[in-house]
């Protein structure tokens, strides 16, 4: 939907029998309301640009409405709407009404007079202009159509939302995951990891896990495991070990610990030992 500003669009049903009508729509930039009797009918707002924010006038309820936002509010519920300091606020809006709109919402169990995170908007703003295109004119014919096409916007709204909480319910299982990989290396160093089985029985692959885990910490497991391990070698270098047992000790072989530390350190275990821990004896 293009960003210029729409008129008001009105249609008014032949049949008491569409189950939704539409009352008017628009994409607007937003100055502040006060409806102190609310409005006859339901409103959809979803947001375009900038962010406002809603109170009820009953009871004072807040929320805001923002990126990839949208929300519904009730007729009659007397209220107002603002943009937020120093910004621009663009939404859409749809008003609806019909005898099954309640019920409608009620069975999609949409919340009301809160904010509904959306995991994406585009097709909805589809919806908009197709909801524009067709009733542009005003023609009577499309009543029906027009009330598919808002139960469609409708269901969308729903669908959306719901693509919104199933990713925000991955995203904190991986989270919870990539923590428990963490600790796991951290607790268990020196032991065989076997991080594919790991990941396995987390429902990862080794490669997804890895992505997820280098995404949070800045290094693969692997990387962060030998991080761990080099970072213990210190400290075991200033004990009275020869290398093979620092090596045994951290759950490596003693060839790759040495090349492995020398890469890091620019030299040997043992030249570490006689250069910085005999020094300070």
């Amino acid at each position: 939907m293009s960003n210029r500003r729409r008129q008001f669009i009105s249609s008014e049903a032949t049949s008491g029998n569409i189950p939704l009508r539409l009352y008017n729509m628009g994409l607007i930039q937003q100055k502040k309301i006060i409806r102190l009797e609310g409005f006859p009918v339901l409103h959809l707002f979803v947001n375009h640009t900038g962010s406002g924010q809603f109170e009820t006038l009953h009871d004072g309820r807040l929320w805001t409405l923002s990126d990839n936002q949208a929300c519904i509010l009730p007729a009659r519920v007397p209220h107002t709407y603002y943009p937020l300091p120093d910004t621009v606020w663009k939404h859409g809006f749809v008003t609806i009404t019909g005898p099954s709109v309640n019920d409608l919402l009620e069975t999609m169990n949409l919340p009301l007079m809160e904010t509904i995170p959306l995991q994406s908007t585009e097709s909805i703003w589809k919806l908009f202009e197709s909801l524009f295109q067709l009733v542009r004119d005003n023609p009577p014919e499309q009543e029906w159509n027009v009330s598919a096409l808002l139960y469609e916007l409708l269901l969308e709204v729903l669908k959306q939302s719901l693509l919104h909480h199933e990713a925000s319910t991955r995203t904190k299982s991986s989270s919870g995951a990539i923590k428990m990989a963490a600790r796991m290396i951290r607790e268990h160093y020196a032991e065989p990891i076997l991080l594919a089985e790991y990941a396995q029985s987390l429902g990862y692959t080794v490669q997804h896990l890895n992505r997820l885990f280098k995404q949070a910490y800045g290094v693969t497991m692997h990387q962060y495991l030998d991080d761990i391990r080099f970072e213990k070698s210190l400290q075991l270098l200033s004990l009275d070990m020869s290398v093979q047992d620092i090596a045994s000790a951290l759950g490596m072989e003693a060839n790759y610990f040495i090349r492995a530390f020398k890469r890091v350190h620019g030299i040997t275990p043992g030249q570490y030992k006689a250069q910085y821990v005999s020094g300070q004896e």
